[in-house]
């Protein structure tokens, strides 16, 4: 409501009017004052406040597990898998599903479909999202165009969109820093060649397993790993040098594409004992450990496997020392992140455009630390 209060300041018009008088042939005139009146308008608007709910303050209440005034009671969200079968994916799923219901959502209110790594199927959940009532729309899938296409149907919808790994064109984006990721398992890697190997003179091989994907987010984990190997040791470390120690295999996402891939350079290389590896993913290097076994070529003293993820699998191969370093993503901590964003934007304040899960680097020495048996 708006009210006014007018304050008239003025000084009255008049015309002063000098008294005539018979003064012999003087004529009197009149002098006008002219005064300007100013009006002061005094205006009260009531503006709305901002909802207290910002994503810096419901990050503090996911981290301290502590969400006061059960932010996300009576409101929807809906969130699609990349596939439920992938044990990551999975613990993301399970993370956003805990996290809406400590934030005081109810599970009726929390939409969990299975994109089942399918394009047809990912858009045909991305349209029942949008026919129904959810607020926000969470969209983990790794096709770009599919994403570009859910993106599109969203703003029309007028839903809200977050991308997980991958992102929604026009939405913020939460997952891995993946080059960044791989800048530090390359760091450490590069760090290790002196108490492994005694030097990296003595390293006969460094192998890079990548997607092969040019589009694949993921690949960039690779690229960062040689990135940090060609930095320190220089042209040694690159592949596409001549006189290289290192190889790159493309297309190695899945166990049994590591073990062709590793199982092929041991072949070629028939005198190589120490070797360093960099995994796309746990799958991967566990593929790796099983063909180095197979060929009968495997000495955990003398190769190097790190891998990206640190999965339940990861874990445990962590634990049993067959990963040396596992690059943890953290997938048990997504919704500490998704669901503090979701409700961001349902309480009307900015969400951030990129929000990335911190890396570390987990060995046998420490995985004790973040993640206790």
């Amino acid at each position: 409501m708006i009210k006014k209060f007018i304050f008239p300041a003025f000084i009255c018009a008049a015309a002063i009017l000098l008294i005539s008088c018979r003064v012999p042939e003087q004529r009197v005139e009149k002098e006008v004052i002219t005064v300007t009146v100013v009006e002061t308008v005094v205006e009260t608007v009531e503006v709305e406040k901002a909802s207290p709910y910002t994503y810096e303050l419901l990050r503090q209440m996911a981290a301290a597990d502590n969400y006061i005034g059960s932010p996300a009671s009576g409101h929807r969200m809906a969130f699609a898998n990349i596939s439920a079968d992938l044990p990551y994916a999975f613990l993301v799923q399970e993370s956003i599903i805990s996290e809406w219901i400590s934030a005081g959502g109810a599970e009726g209110d929390l939409i969990i479909m299975d994109n089942m790594a399918d394009r047809e199927k990912a858009l045909e959940n991305a349209e029942t999202v949008f026919g129904g009532h959810a607020e926000v729309f969470i969209q983990f899938f790794s096709d770009a165009a599919v994403n570009a296409s859910v993106g599109m149907q969203a703003y029309e919808a007028g839903i809200y969109v977050i991308g997980v790994e991958t992102p929604v064109p026009g939405f913020p984006v939460m997952g891995v820093d993946n080059y960044g990721a791989g800048r530090l398992a390359g760091k450490w890697a590069a760090g290790m060649a002196d108490p492994v190997f005694g030097g990296w003179e003595n390293v006969d091989r460094v192998v890079y397993l990548g997607s092969g994907d040019k589009d694949d987010k993921a690949g960039l984990r690779i690229s960062g790993a040689k990135a940090e190997m060609v930095e320190k040791f220089g042209t040694e470390a690159d592949d596409g040098a001549q006189g290289s120690r290192a190889v790159t295999e493309e297309g190695v996402l899945m166990s049994g594409d590591g073990g062709r891939a590793v199982s092929n350079m041991l072949e070629y290389y028939p005198d190589d004992e120490n070797i360093i590896v960099f995994c796309l993913n746990d799958s991967v290097a566990e593929g790796v450990y099983r063909a180095a076994l197979e060929k009968d070529r495997w000495d955990p003293d003398r190769w190097l496997i790190i891998s990206y993820g640190l999965d339940e699998r990861g874990k445990e191969l962590v634990r049993e020392g067959t990963i040396d370093a596992g690059i943890a993503f953290f997938p048990e901590m997504y919704g500490d992140y998704l669901v503090p964003a979701a409700l961001t934007h349902i309480y009307g304040n900015p969400v951030p455009p990129y929000i990335f899960m911190e890396s570390e680097a987990i060995t046998a020495e420490n995985i004790g630390e973040y993640f206790p048996e």
